[in-house]
């Protein structure tokens, strides 16, 4: 079992690389876009980006889930290509009648959306923009599924460069905002079909597996209202916070928001990446479940050591990113600074659900899915529109770590029932307890000078491995394999050698 462990820890790493650079153009345009974009303008580009990616949710059907389960299946597995074909013909085809309905809608949308009809373009764009990443969405799930982990990171990595160099030449040469940003996302996308163009023509078959696409459409549709349900559940905070409190305060929020979805990109999704294929592809092996189960607690350990890092920083983080822009003051900063630790334990809550809903797909028991996330949706809109109008940006945060609390408490309960499996819980309440006492301690010491608040904010986050193994957190055979990993690569002359002993697919 820990070879395949490793197997996925190094497959998560390779694309970490292909994931960030799908998402982190954001977080690396940062600066620029807190010099040039007022706080209003990125309170809109935010609501953009939301509304992108429910329309993207919305017209998938969530076929590429259903892609993931049926590839592997043992009816399909001599009818690989021309499901894939069937999946892309599906999704290019959803794109296009989206994106033709809604261009005639574009002003209206924009006068919901931003409150004028001057930004019918804009929106255009992002019709365009949502079309692209529906096409592109099932060719990098084949990647994934045929773990082709460098092919994926390079072609997104490619991608990021291309979207950001025309990102900064369109702002900073041409004066452009808003539209430049979509603008440069349609031209990265155009860009990774031509280079994934030779992968697509090698996997597909030109045949349509229609009693299989009524299959997975069947199996797809509760999936597709358990996404947009998910995307609520994430999104209707900024949505609440646009309409309540104004595009001013949605910028800050955005600000915040952000910073935190770098554990999105850079731990969640990429880790699910590598660990969803796996764990369809083992669902079979007498050793399953006790795989699930070190797979939640092994995330859960590393996904709390990322937070620690990201929460007990951003102060400093933060700061650095708005010196020198005058359009972005310290009440900004401070607002955006507030959220932060409420949504990361919101983003810790979604870590465990991902891991306990697997026993739910296993048994195709998708409406269970859709239905629990409909009704933690519907108690989120309710508690955004409490909590905002009481608490203001900080009440949005609130409401989304009770919604996420409450997501998870049903998706355990009613996967345990159809699919019982014996996690650590015991160990993973030790990881997040101690977790939370640290992130305390770190926040009560930020009044503290700054090199001295480093040093301490820095030995806090290396004690929480340690203090776990005074909790008895760690079994005895993964002591063992911690002293070898020591003894492997404590010496950095040996890091070469060890490094080339590493076979990546």
């Amino acid at each position: 079992m820990l070879d395949k462990l490793k197997i996925t820890i190094k497959d998560s790493l390779i694309y970490s690389l292909g994931n960030i650079s799908t998402k982190i153009i954001g977080l690396i345009l940062l600066p620029l876009y807190l010099k040039e974009l007022s706080v209003e303008e990125y309170g809109m580009l935010g609501i953009l980006e939301i509304t992108l990616q429910i329309f993207v949710a919305l017209f998938s059907f969530s076929v590429y889930q259903a892609f993931y389960r049926w590839y592997w299946d043992k009816k399909y597995r001599n009818k690989q290509q021309s499901l894939f074909f069937t999946s892309l013909f599906f999704n290019t085809s959803s794109a296009i009648i989206m994106v033709l309905i809604f261009f005639l809608f574009a002003e209206k949308i924009s006068i919901i959306l931003l409150d004028s009809t001057k930004y019918k373009y804009l929106l255009r764009l992002m019709l365009i923009s949502a079309g692209l990443q529906l096409i592109t969405m099932i060719p990098l799930f084949l990647m994934r599924l045929q773990r082709k982990a460098i092919f994926f990171a390079t072609s997104n990595i490619l991608k990021l460069i291309v979207t950001l160099s025309f990102t900064i030449y369109f702002i900073v040469y041409q004066g452009k905002k808003l539209d430049g940003i979509f603008e440069a996302q349609i031209i990265g996308f155009i860009f990774l079909i031509i280079i994934t163009s030779k992968f697509i023509i090698q996997n597909i078959r030109l045949k349509l597996e229609l009693f299989a696409l009524k299959e997975m459409l069947k199996y797809s549709y509760p999936l597709m209202l358990s996404t947009i349900g998910g995307l609520m559940l994430n999104m209707a905070d900024r949505y609440f916070i646009r309409y309540l409190e104004g595009l001013n305060s949605m910028g800050v929020y955005n600000l915040g928001f952000k910073v935190v979805n770098v554990l999105k990109i850079v731990f969640i999704q990429s880790a699910f990446s590598a660990i969803n294929p796996l764990r369809f592809k083992l669902m079979n092996n007498p050793d399953h479940k006790r795989f699930y189960s070190k797979i939640m607690t092994y995330t859960v350990f590393g996904f709390l050591i990322f937070q620690m890092i990201l929460m007990f920083f951003s102060k400093e983080l933060l700061f650095l990113l708005s010196e020198n822009k005058p359009q972005w003051g310290t009440l900004q900063v401070i607002g955006a600074l507030q959220i932060i630790p409420v949504l990361c334990y919101a983003k810790l809550f979604e870590i465990f659900r991902l891991n306990v809903i697997i026993g739910l797909k296993i048994r195709k028991k998708t409406q269970i899915i859709s239905t629990i996330m409909i009704v933690a949706s519907v108690i989120n809109i309710l508690l955004n529109y409490f909590f905002i109008s009481l608490f203001g940006t900080i009440g949005a945060a609130i409401a989304s770590l009770v919604a996420q609390i409450l997501f998870f408490i049903l998706i355990y309960y009613y996967a345990q029932k159809h699919y019982r499996l014996h996690y650590e819980i015991t160990k993973v309440l030790k990881m997040t307890g101690v977790s939370v006492v640290l992130t305390i301690i770190a926040y009560n010491i930020n009044s503290v000078i700054l090199i001295p608040r480093i040093f301490i904010k820095g030995s806090l986050i290396l004690s929480f491995p340690f203090l776990l193994y005074f909790l008895g957190v760690y079994e005895q055979i993964e002591l063992t394999r911690i002293r070898e990993a020591w003894r492997k690569w404590k010496n950095p002359r040996n890091w070469g050698k060890n490094l080339k002993k590493i076979k990546i697919k």
